[in-house]
């Protein structure tokens, strides 16, 4: 009897796990979604049996999901966002949600760091139609619409599930799981718009450098600087040659040196050069 003991044991251990009701993983082709949802795609995510039902609108670059995971237990949390840089769960903007209060609620959070994450009112993106509801399996289905900025081209989206303590989000798992939940959104965004056209130009360049039309403002200002001083300068010397005509008249007529004449046209021509001075810095 007791040498059967170890095979008896190893019986009762897989009749139990056979009795034992357990979870089986949902998939697009097995989730029921409710009656007033619809959704033109899914894809069967490749970590922690999530799914993701979308519609991508490309003429508003509009996105509307139902993102479906299993929490670690009835109390945890789950969550799907966007990371418009393309990177992974740094900068990721996430909607997560979980019961509170006997009621399942979405909030917004920024993953600013691995150990932190900040809640926000808003993303950086619109986003309208948040809710949650509980779907097949113990999973939490998140509904929401949002709207893919015309700038963001190489977008990434993130999910994760992990436990709430003391009624918040605490730090998910590290398993190879939870670690490589994230892929390239799976729909065609196109190439990101960049900044407006600058001016057309004669060699076909579409764009110029910011620092072009700086460049060029300066060049017209030297230009113009330039061209008024020149003035100034071409007036001064006019004027000068002009009292040099008078003295040279003055003393062929008078036929000696006539000091008071002289004192009066070195006083006015300071006063010359001093209003043109004050003309310059005006």
């Amino acid at each position: 009897m007791a040498s059967h003991l170890p095979f008896i044991t190893l019986s009762l251990f897989v009749l139990l796990s056979l009795c034992t009701p357990s979870h089986s993983a949902v998939t697009c082709a097995s989730q029921k979604l409710p009656q007033n949802r619809s959704f033109t795609n899914c894809t069967d995510l490749p970590t922690l049996s999530a799914t993701l039902h979308f519609t991508f609108n490309a003429s508003n670059r509009t996105l509307a999901v139902a993102y479906s995971a299993a929490p670690p237990s009835s109390s945890g949390w789950v969550a799907w966002g966007l990371n418009l840089a393309g990177g992974g769960m740094i900068g990721t903007e996430a909607l997560l949600a979980f019961t509170q209060n006997g009621a399942l609620a979405v909030h917004r959070y920024n993953l600013t760091a691995y150990k932190g994450i900040d809640e926000v009112k808003a993303f950086t993106f619109d986003s309208w139609d948040v809710s949650a509801e509980q779907g097949d399996a113990a999973t939490i289905i998140i509904f929401a619409t949002v709207k893919i900025p015309d700038t963001a081209g190489n977008v990434t989206h993130v999910w994760q599930v992990g436990p709430v303590s003391s009624g918040k989000p605490s730090i998910h798992g590290t398993k190879p799981e939870n670690l490589q939940s994230k892929a390239v959104l799976p729909v065609a965004l196109g190439p990101a718009a960049g900044p407006g056209p600058g001016p057309a130009s004669g060699s076909g360049n579409a764009t110029a450098p910011a620092s072009g039309g700086k460049s060029g403002a300066r060049e017209r200002f030297g230009l113009g600087m330039g061209f008024y001083f020149g003035l100034v300068l071409a007036f001064m010397m006019g004027y000068f040659y002009l009292y040099l005509y008078d003295v040279v008249f003055e003393f062929g007529e008078g036929g000696w040196w006539n000091p008071q004449l002289v004192i009066k046209i070195c006083q006015d021509i300071g006063m010359m050069y001093d209003d043109n001075i004050a003309i310059s810095f005006w």
